[in-house]
């Protein structure tokens, strides 16, 4: 009978070629064993030996007496010796690395012969608990089995009786009572228990066809309380969190298990044993190349490893600082660790993760749409105005500032909140809409859940009542599904520095090839920190985002209400410094790489107040201000200025055409700023963009200007040249391009490519002018389409078809006219891996996305890259 599988001695070397038939427990074992480590020895029965296991006693001694003999040598103690036993432990080995069903049967060999020596050194209520314990998992298989409705009953009344037993007296009255419920072999005769329970596992597996095919482990047991010397503990061969190259665990003095008991550090074990776990440990994460958990029982002062096991639950930062000491240890190749870390990991180290013990007991929420990852906690406040007002008050008094802003969806003017806030929550749209795109590129946590109810000073999820004020956690990881728990749970803040992602960024640089990533940026500190992150550049920077500074608004509001040029230049011009030291800050920066700098897009409604407290504090500073605008009077504008369809209206180019003084001011504030650094020694690389073109006239018009009776609207190109006459004819590297966001403008690239140095493909905003759908508004209907597969994927992260046809179609009609035509893509789809294939496919230069984005979109890109290789 060959398919018996020893391990666990010199003697007993698993080859290879049978190693399948032992399943992923026994592999496990085995694994241990074949590295040297002192694991407990055992024998695995596959499915070829179980299914011929004979019935006789006789027969089934035959078959296991060499195995048992071999452990009974490595542990010196017999099987069913009256006065050391030797005890064993029978499980499921499944083919599938999957949790057994079936219970495990521990103690196998304790009976009413030997349960008194093990009284003797473990004490009478452990020994006899156990020996309960025993019984009732047998109970527990032939429950499983059993077919008789009456025997069923009586197994299952005798179960919760052993059960509920704790003492001595009770279980040997308990199993007094229900004589002959079990053979009364099972009492007395130990091999007999053996051959017993693996017959019903064998029955057991045949029961369903995912465990038709497993083997029976039966591995020696050892007990950490057997005496002074002995303890259990476990340990995992890193640190699950930090990553820190140390051991994480604890072990227990004196105890068969971790159950109702407080552990000790694992630093206060002998010196002997700690060095023998910390050599283990090291063999171990060699070996699987990953993080270890080892359960290990040190009996009688000899150390024993019981299990051991991957971790599923380790933290990114704890994957990437154990791949880089394996990678120091030359155990790991580079590509290695780049195809080993999912992309979407990345994000925990980007933002705090959540001590999943801190919140163990709170109310929770599950569901949403991760609009953001991360983990957020603070209190909550329905409107910006709240959360602002609140955050103030916190900060004079010294308080908590940590706060969640909570509102059905937001607009620009909500920007601040979410700036300010941890995190923020919403019931409209869905991971494309405002609320999560600002909050990915601010580094925030977002969650979008449809089922809010927005009450006066409450919202209502899920049954829960949360009030303005409360404490939440928000959860929301990039794999499982988000969390809200009511109350303030703790979180871990890794810091890139610490993390080990920028050594790992380093690694990842060298597999970057033909396209690279460039950042999201409007503020001095995203830019900086997509620097660190090696950004090659930044491919977006929103100019309408550095209008909502509470230093700005007001005046750029005095912009939008003017009644004609002339106070709109007044305005302007008190605007314009602080655009120039804008973008000198962002072109300095990133000296030497291309800044591609957008001018004003968002419609001009969205920077008026919206709400009475807003709007009342406005007329007050209005009025401070002399400004001559009255309540009315604002009010009145701002209904002349809304539009049925704001995202298709008056913003963007259209902006420029009808008010050529703002993206003036904004060109020369862009140009001022880069002849100073040119000037200072610094290398500028200004890519002026322009939004929402839809033919090549629109863009002719901005670049080289136009002069018709009675109006002139000045070019970039006369406006750079004014500029650089002041600073003595320097030469600056400049661009000139659009953001291709309108199927048009996909369609007329040949044409638009005469007047633009590149594209910039805006696919948030080209999905929804092709699909004819909001992304703020998609989600309502959303889940109808993914039920009926009408859909292959959220539009707003994955590229569909027809966007990826207009975007081919561009790229190749705009190089056709103009072959050096710089191409980047802008919209979120940049930082999803599954769409970085096709935009190398289609030959563009660069994707740019958030700068927490970056690190993922490179990571994408060299896998990519890896596996072409």
């Amino acid at each position: 009978m060959n398919q018996l599988i020893s391990f666990g001695t010199e003697h007993t070397k698993v080859d290879d070629s049978v190693l399948e038939a032992v399943g992923s427990r026994g592999k496990r074992a085995v694994s241990l064993a074949d590295l040297n480590v002192p694991v407990c020895p055992g024998v695995v029965l596959t499915t070829e030996a179980l299914s011929v296991f004979p019935e006789n006693a006789t027969a089934a001694w035959s078959v296991m007496k060499d195995p048992l003999g071999v452990i009974e040598g490595a542990m010196k103690r017999r099987f069913g010796d009256p006065k050391a036993p030797l005890l064993l432990k029978m499980v499921e080995s499944p083919m599938l690395n999957v949790r057994s069903a079936l219970p495990s049967v521990h103690h196998v060999g304790l009976c009413d012969a030997t349960v008194e020596p093990l009284s003797e050194t473990m004490g009478e209520t452990f020994a006899w608990q156990e020996y309960g314990y025993l019984i009732s998992s047998i109970l527990k298989l032939e429950l499983l089995l059993e077919e008789d409705k009456a025997r069923a009953a009586r197994l299952k009344e005798f179960r919760e009786e052993i059960q509920a037993a704790k003492r001595k007296a009770s279980i040997k009255k308990t199993m007094s009572a229900f004589e002959g419920v079990l053979p009364a072999e099972i009492y007395t005769e130990p091999f007999f228990q053996l051959t017993h329970v693996a017959r019903l596992f064998r029955r057991a597996f045949a029961l369903s066809p995912t465990t038709e095919d497993s083997a029976l482990m039966i591995q020696a047991m050892v007990y950490g309380n057997r005496d002074k010397n002995s303890s259990s503990g476990y340990l995992f061969t890193h640190h699950i969190i930090t990553g820190e190259d140390e051991l994480q665990g604890e072990f227990f003095p004196e105890s068969f298990d971790d159950a109702g008991k407080k552990g000790k550090k694992l630093t206060t074990l002998s010196n002997a044993h700690l060095s023998e776990l910390k050599k283990i440990a090291r063999t171990l994460e060699d070996n699987f190349r990953e993080i270890r958990w080892i359960r290990f029982t040190i009996e009688a002062g000899e150390l024993w490893l019981v299990d051991q096991a991957s971790v599923p639950n380790k933290s990114a930062q704890a994957e990437i600082r154990t791949l880089l000491d394996l990678l120091r240890r030359e155990v790991v190749s580079n590509e290695y660790v780049i195809s080993t870390i999912k992309p979407g990991r990345l994000s925990e180290i980007l933002h705090p993760t959540l001590d999943k013990k801190s919140v163990s007991s709170f109310p929770k929420i599950g569901g949403g749409i991760a609009g953001s990852v991360g983990a957020a906690i603070g209190r909550v406040y329905f409107t910006t105005e709240n959360l602002v007002t609140a955050h103030r008050q916190a900060q004079q008094a010294g308080e908590d500032t940590n706060m969640i802003l909570a509102m059905p969806s937001t607009f620009a003017g909500d920007v601040k909140g979410i700036e300010i806030a941890q995190g923020v929550l919403s019931s409209e749209g869905g991971y494309a809409s405002h609320a999560p795109v600002v909050a990915r590129s601010l580094g925030k946590v977002a969650l979008v859940r449809p089922d809010i109810q927005f009450l006066k000073r409450s919202m209502k999820v899920d049954g829960q009542e949360i009030k303005e004020g409360d404490m939440i956690t928000m959860d929301v990881p990039y794999y499982d599904d988000p969390i809200v728990y009511i109350g303030a749970g703790a979180l871990t803040k890794p810091t890139p520095e610490d993390s080990g992602l920028l050594e790992l960024l380093e690694i990842v640089q060298t597999r970057i090839e033909h396209i690279d990533v460039h950042a999201n940026a409007d503020q001095p500190r995203d830019a900086s920190l997509a620097k660190m992150f090696g950004a090659r550049g930044i491919g977006l920077c929103r100019t309408e985002h550095m209008f909502f500074d509470e230093k700005r608004i007001n005046r750029f509001r005095y912009l939008i209400l003017a009644d004609d040029e002339k106070a709109r230049i007044k305005a302007l011009d008190s605007l314009a410094k602080d655009q120039t030291r804008d973008f000198y800050e962002l072109l300095k920066i990133m000296d030497g790489l291309p800044v591609t700098i957008r001018l004003l897009d968002a419609p001009l409604h969205e920077f008026l107040p919206n709400g009475d407290g807003p709007m009342k504090e406005f007329v007050a500073q209005a009025q401070k201000d002399k400004m001559g605008l009255t309540k009315a009077s604002i009010i009145a504008r701002s209904q002349l200025l809304r539009e049925f369809n704001p995202m298709l209206g008056h913003r963007g180019i259209r902006i420029a055409i009808s008010y050529p003084e703002i993206y003036r001011m904004q060109t020369r504030a862009i140009f001022e700023a880069s002849y100073k650094l040119k000037s200072e020694g610094y290398d500028p690389k200004p890519e002026i963009m322009i939004p929402l073109v839809m033919n090549p006239n629109e863009l002719k018009v901005v670049r080289n200007g136009k002069r018709i009776e009675g109006k002139h609207i000045l070019g970039i190109k006369d406006i750079e040249e004014e500029l650089r006459t002041q600073y003595s004819n320097i030469n600056l590297d400049y661009k000139v391009g659009t953001m291709i966001e309108l199927p048009a403008a996909a369609l007329n690239a040949d044409g638009i490519a005469r007047y633009a140095d590149f594209f910039s493909f805006g696919t948030n905003d080209l999905t929804q002018t092709t699909y004819g759908i909001s992304r703020d508004d998609f989600n309502t209907f959303f889940s109808d389409y993914t039920e009926l597969d009408l859909l292959p994927g959220n539009p707003f992260k994955m590229l569909q078809p027809q966007v990826k046809e207009l975007i081919q179609t561009a790229a190749l009609r705009g190089r056709m006219v103009r072959p050096d035509l710089g191409l980047g893509l802008c919209g979120e789809h940049g930082a999803e891996p599954e769409n970085i294939k096709f935009i190398r496919e289609t030959e563009l230069d660069y994707v740019s996305v958030s700068p927490f984005g970056i690190p993922i979109a490179k990571l994408a890109i060299a896998q990519m890259n890896l596996e072409d290789a």
